[in-house]
């Protein structure tokens, strides 16, 4: 019984996203891999092993795919952690949080 490469990846790219979340490792390393690996299937593809560089591009999909299921992870985890009270509203006419200027 062969296992499909495909699902390796899938497998192996959940795990990743798993440990990424419970170190809160920076969730834009998924998209830079992606951007890497689209570059290797190019350079796969003008070789001439378009099955191969298919299968490249398909793996780019899930790590792209996997990279903004992280940054959305790490919205909400960031919004969460910031109280309601330190956001600063479109009103304020103090952007920075200061005081503001005399009128």
């Amino acid at each position: 019984m062969a296992i499909d490469p495909t699902d390796l990846f899938i497998v192996l790219l959940l795990a990743y996203m798993v440990f990424s979340v419970w170190t809160k490792l920076d969730a834009r390393y998924l998209v830079a891999a992606a951007l890497i690996l689209l570059v290797v299937a190019a350079g796969v593809d003008a070789a001439g092993a378009t099955g191969t560089a298919n299968t490249l591009a398909t793996f780019v999909f899930f790590l792209l795919a996997g990279g903004v299921v992280l940054l959305l992870v790490e919205h909400v985890r960031e919004a969460r952690r910031t109280p309601r009270g330190d956001r600063v509203s479109p009103s304020d006419p103090s952007p920075a949080g200061g005081p503001a200027a005399p009128p």
